[in-house]
């Protein structure tokens, strides 16, 4: 049986089999381009399932054809799951029915208890003004959102730093989209000339409930991260984001939109 990451707050683009529906679910809403792969843990298995715009496109994997893989992938119990945002097939090669057979594998597996169950939809936008779904949930405090908007602008230069400010506001403004799509408040966030995310408007984002803001900020930083690592890898990414936070880290890390991975950082053994 799987069990639940006990850590809240996760990244948004990897993790176990558990977390397969809210990857799913992330890729829909922010309706991403690329590639989400499955690897089995138990015996030698891979599945690799392409999406164009949040919808899934393509299958492949190791057990042959697409009905022949999704044969294969409803009797897997552990696997390592993986995003990697960028291209996608040029054509879509998987039919209807092929995606129905999906859909049921993933409910197969919430069923057993293999995946967390679906993720609730995001809140309801009326006008322009985003409703907390929950009335008298708690709110940021100003102290928590000047720990937010300091640290969201400093990991911002970090990939700034890293990728050049003109190369860094292209892709400051697909990870902001990303971000916008499953978080609609954060529609208030702009891009200033410097390449960094800066809030401008917190008019909106004052009347989301903390838990959903700080999940929010939580998806931003980890997408930064996760962006970082084919260029210099998943330690120095790791690294780049904490040293980019500075002073402020400790502070980032009490209201769980960011972690330190220990595990990473350790040196490896002899």
């Amino acid at each position: 049986m799987a069990q639940a990451n006990p850590n809240t707050f996760q990244s948004p683009w990897q993790g176990s089999l558990w977390d397969l529906t809210r990857i799913v679910a992330t890729i829909r809403r922010s309706r991403a381009f690329g590639r989400l792969t499955l690897r089995n843990s138990d015996r030698v298995g891979i599945v690799h399932l392409y999406f164009h715009s949040g919808n899934l496109v393509h299958l492949v994997g190791s057990s042959g054809n697409t009905a022949a893989t999704l044969r294969d992938l409803y009797h897997w119990t552990h696997a390592t799951v993986r995003f990697e945002r960028g291209a996608t097939p040029a054509n879509a090669t998987i039919t209807a029915t092929e995606i129905q057979n999906f859909e049921e594998i993933l409910l197969h597996f919430q069923r057993i208890g293999l995946v967390a169950s679906a993720t609730p939809p995001p809140p309801r936008v009326v006008e322009g003004d985003v409703v907390s779904k929950t009335p008298g949930e708690q709110l940021l405090t100003p102290q928590e959102w000047r720990v937010l908007i300091e640290g969201t602008r400093r990991v911002s230069l970090a990939v700034a730093h890293l990728i050049g400010p003109r190369e860094a506001l292209k892709v400051l403004r697909d990870i902001l989209d990303d971000c916008s799509a499953a978080f609609p408040a954060f529609a208030t966030l702009q891009i200033a000339s410097t390449g960094y995310l800066q809030i401008t408007d917190t008019s909106q984002l004052d009347r989301m409930p903390r838990k959903e803001l700080l999940e929010g900020f939580n998806a931003l930083i980890a997408t930064c991260q996760y962006f970082c690592v084919p260029i210099i890898g998943e330690v120095e990414a790791h690294k780049l984001i904490i040293q980019g936070m500075g002073d402020i880290c400790t502070a980032m890390i009490s209201l769980g939109v960011f972690q330190v991975n220990n595990g990473l950082l350790a040196p490896p053994r002899k």
